[in-house]
């Protein structure tokens, strides 16, 4: 797996998780995409 696959596979993991939370409303969508821009921050960081 290279490096760009596994970033991916981790966002999704994240943005699956983030859905979850949104559907169960201990999260709003502003929250979610505010962790969300947060996670791919530190994803390309990497």
């Amino acid at each position: 797996m290279d490096n760009e696959a596994i970033i991916k596979y981790k966002f999704h993991l994240c943005r699956k998780f983030l859905d979850k939370l949104l559907a169960e409303n201990l999260i709003s969508e502003a929250q979610r995409r505010k962790i969300e821009k947060g996670v791919i921050k530190r994803l390309t960081e990497v």
